[in-house]
Parts: C-alpha cells; sequence; structure tokens
C-alpha cells in the first residue's frame, strides 16, 4: 500500500513539472521522453522489412538487317562449269560470281553474299551456311580452275556447253546433255593432264637451274680458296 502511494506521489509531481520542462527543452532543442514504464515488461519490438529491388529491365540491341544492294548489270552474264568445282563461275565480270542451284553467290572484299538473281538484291551469308561445293575450295584455287575452264571455253566459244545463261535454260533434252558432259568431262581430262605434264617438266626445269646454280657456286668457291693458298704461299 506504501508502495503504491509512492508511486502515485510520484507521478503527480511529474505531471506537475511538465510545463516548465517542455518550453525549456524545445529552447535548447533536446528530445524529452516521458514515458513512464512500470515494472520489467519489455517495449515491444516492431520488424519492419526491407523493401523489394525494384526489376532490372534490360532493352535488347536491335539486330541490324542490311538493305540488300543491285548491281547495274547491262549485259547478260556468261557462266562456264569447271567440272571440279561442281559450280558454274561467271566470266567477264569484275567481281566473283557463281550459280548453284538456282542461287547466285558472290565473295567481295572479303564476305559472301547470295540472291535469287545475279543482279540483286545481295544479302550477305555466312560461311558455314554456304553450299558444300563452294566451301571445298579456298577462292584462290576456285579462281585458278575458273581461269583453266576460261581457257578451254575461249578455244572453242562456239561449241562450248559447260556454260549457263543467266536466267535462262542452257540445255535441251536428256540425251544431248548427258552427250555433252561425257564430251565436257574428257576434255577436262585432258586439260588436267595437259597441266599436270607442264607443271612437272617447270619443276624439273627449276630443279635443273638450281643444280647448275650450286654448282657454279661451289666451283667459284673452290677457286677462290686455290687462288687464296696461292697467294699466301707466295708471300711465304
Amino acid at each position: 500500500m506504501q508502495l503504491q502511494r509512492k508511486i502515485a506521489l510520484a507521478l503527480l509531481l511529474q505531471v506537475a513539472a511538465l510545463p516548465l520542462v517542455v518550453p525549456q527543452a524545445g529552447a535548447n532543442n533536446v528530445g524529452v521522453d516521458v514515458n513512464i514504464h512500470l515494472g520489467n515488461a519489455p517495449r515491444p519490438v516492431v520488424v519492419v522489412p526491407a523493401p523489394e529491388p525494384r526489376p532490372v529491365v534490360v532493352t535488347p540491341a536491335p539486330v541490324y538487317q542490311p538493305e540488300p544492294y543491285y548491281d547495274d548489270v547491262e549485259e547478260e552474264v556468261e557462266f562456264i562449269y569447271p567440272q571440279p568445282l561442281g559450280f558454274y563461275v561467271a566470266v567477264g565480270v569484275p567481281y566473283d560470281l557463281f550459280y548453284f542451284n538456282n542461287v547466285y553467290f558472290s565473295f567481295r572484299d572479303g564476305r559472301w553474299f547470295r540472291s535469287p538473281s545475279n543482279r540483286g538484291g545481295w544479302v550477305p551469308v555466312r560461311y558455314r551456311e554456304l553450299p558444300s561445293p563452294l566451301r571445298r575450295y579456298r577462292i584462290e584455287r576456285i579462281r585458278e580452275y575458273r581461269t583453266r575452264e576460261y581457257a578451254v571455253y575461249q578455244r572453242d566459244r562456239d561449241h562450248y556447253h559447260g556454260r549457263h545463261r543467266s536466267e535462262k535454260g542452257y540445255w535441251k533434252g536428256r540425251h544431248e546433255r548427258l552427250k555433252d558432259d561425257r564430251k565436257f568431262a574428257k576434255e577436262q581430262h585432258k586439260e588436267e593432264r595437259r597441266f599436270e605434264k607442264e607443271q612437272r617438266k617447270e619443276d624439273k626445269r627449276f630443279e635443273k637451274e638450281q643444280r647448275k646454280e650450286q654448282k657454279r657456286f661451289e666451283h667459284e668457291q673452290r677457286r677462290e680458296e686455290r687462288d687464296f693458298d696461292r697467294n699466301r704461299h707466295g708471300r711465304d
């Protein structure tokens, strides 16, 4: 009973002193806690969850689609057919142009292009997407076959049958086509053998010149050594 009276008296004293304390605290910018705690009950703890992070929106980069370009071809392009390649190659144009399975392919500035027409529009194509015959040989080797086949074409232009004219049919009838193929294969084989023979002769000629040059060098070397020994003995 005595304890309750003491607590009530203390509360009355704090309430009576509150009007005097608050103005002074406001002037000094000091916070005042007037909460009265009875007993040992703990204060409640309020846990506020952290805000969720903002979603990150990634905008994909725009995909570049190059515009197809067109060639200003005034005349019809002629194609010849080197049999080892398995596709047609164009002649008389200032770039590498090929024809395979009704599609035209062009190689310019280190890049490949394709088109349904030799006049355009050309769109880029990756190397691994090319037909296998176009990937079988390097571009330098393809040009060699084109040069050799063009020589055959020049010798008998009027009767050359391994020819394709752009956007037109080039053979009539199955029988004639097979006959022309056999004749073309025979001429191609002869041209291959002639080329290999000339290459072997050129290699032998080069080796012979190399041996002669080596003998000449060795002979000059021995003569200089003899002259050196002769001069040295003469001084002695």
